[in-house]
């Protein structure tokens, strides 16, 4: 008989992406439920406990419908940390406006203006006083306002897809797109001079050979990289011990497109010579 080994409780402002969140957690391999009845949590884990059916990562979504959501939430996850079963609440929250967009171009209904006949703006102001709450024992919040859903996908999946190597997420982006919210270390390289304003590499990327020459032949990029090459060798081990499962770094410049890619580029070669996995996503490169 074998119960979950980690429950995570998707939650927030209807309107934020919980769907998103969820279809994620299913993809990174974890159970998901939308929508149980909290007040029957216990007789799910107990049901798959005794059933023994494999489940070891259960996801489970829940919102304002059920009522009295936040104390239901905090007593189970003092349950679960007393049967030493490892949880997060995660909780999702966006701007008044962009949620009354989202709501205008889904035409769906917001569950309090069903429940309580009340307009949409009304739900919404009623819901974020009603959440406040769920929001201060939660144990990561994220506002969906700025981010795509693919942005809220690769920020789950870089926290919860574990598969008991560390590997490394490099990031390259744009700081006027804003810094990608999955990021645990950040570098700004604005320093180093920008490609944009030599006439012939303007309307490269730094994936450009000729590109990638003028970036790395800068004094500016090479003091950075005598600085952070052994920052990166003494500081990765450490988050490998720790027992992290990944660890994201992003490297910023103005636009994304060029700087930041090239130094993502050269930095992936450097911590693969160290012996780590490593990813990378150029988030801004087509803008």
């Amino acid at each position: 008989m074998n119960r979950p080994s980690e429950v995570i409780f998707i939650t927030g402002l209807s309107g934020s992406g919980k769907s998103t969140a969820l279809d994620a957690f299913e993809d990174t391999g974890y159970f998901c439920i939308d929508n149980l009845p909290l007040d029957l949590f216990n007789k799910l884990i107990d049901l798959i406990e005794y059933a023994n059916i494999g489940i070891s990562k259960l996801a489970i979504a829940s919102d304002i419908r059920d009522i009295n959501i936040k104390n239901k939430l905090k007593n189970i996850k003092e349950w679960l940390k007393e049967n030493s079963i490892n949880t997060n609440i995660i909780f999702l929250e966006a701007k008044k406006d962009v949620i009354i967009k989202r709501y205008e171009q889904t035409r769906r209904n917001h569950p309090l203006s069903v429940i309580k006949k009340i307009s949409l703006t009304q739900a919404i102001d009623e819901e974020f006083e009603l959440m406040r709450d769920v929001k201060k024992i939660s144990d990561i919040q994220i506002d969906t306002s700025s981010i795509s859903p693919n942005a809220l996908r690769r920020f789950i999946f870089n926290q919860f897809s574990k598969n008991g190597k560390l590997i490394i997420n490099l990031i390259s982006f744009g700081f006027k797109f804003g810094i990608p919210i999955e990021s645990d270390n950040v570098f700004d390289i604005r320093f180093i001079p920008n490609p944009y304003f030599i006439e012939k590499l303007k309307n490269t990327t730094g994936l450009n050979e000729e590109t990638k020459e003028f970036v790395l032949s800068q004094n500016e990029t090479k003091s950075f990289l005598n600085i952070i090459e052994p920052v990166l060798k003494e500081l990765i081990p450490l988050y490998e011990k720790e027992g992290k499962s990944y660890l994201t770094i992003s490297i910023g410049c103005t636009g994304g497109r060029h700087r930041s890619v090239v130094l993502v580029e050269y930095l992936k070669n450097f911590i693969e010579t160290i012996g780590f996995d490593v990813k990378i996503f150029h988030r801004d490169i087509e803008r």
